[in-house]
């Protein structure tokens, strides 16, 4: 995939009504309101499987209010998301310093 087809990251992507996706990486994106009030935030993975056992981590460790899997609908780079409501932010800055969808598995999975 050549990254020159895709604009430089992060950037913000109005949604209308003060809504603004807020794309933060390939595989992480946010999605705030007019006065910046995180609502969701979403997780890019390749297939189902991964998304699903990501899904499964961030339930049992109480890191989000509720999360579901669906075909990639805010992430152009990925095939798959898991939306999660109530993000705990130390989980975002945490995948963000790493890019790869192995370590996103890895690093909720040995937060146990």
């Amino acid at each position: 995939m050549n990254s020159s087809h895709y604009p430089p990251l992060p950037r913000q992507i109005d949604l209308g009504s003060g809504f603004h996706l807020n794309v933060l990486s390939d595989r992480i994106a946010t999605i705030t309101d007019s006065k910046g009030n995180r609502k969701t935030t979403y997780f890019g993975f390749h297939t189902e499987e991964d998304a699903l056992r990501f899904k499964i981590a961030i339930e049992q460790q109480g890191l989000g209010s509720a999360a579901i899997v669906r075909p990639s609908q805010r992430l152009s780079r990925v095939n798959w998301e898991c939306k999660v409501w109530g993000c705990a932010t130390h989980l975002i800055l945490a995948l963000l310093e790493r890019q790869s969808i192995v370590a996103l598995n890895s690093t909720v999975l040995s937060q146990r």
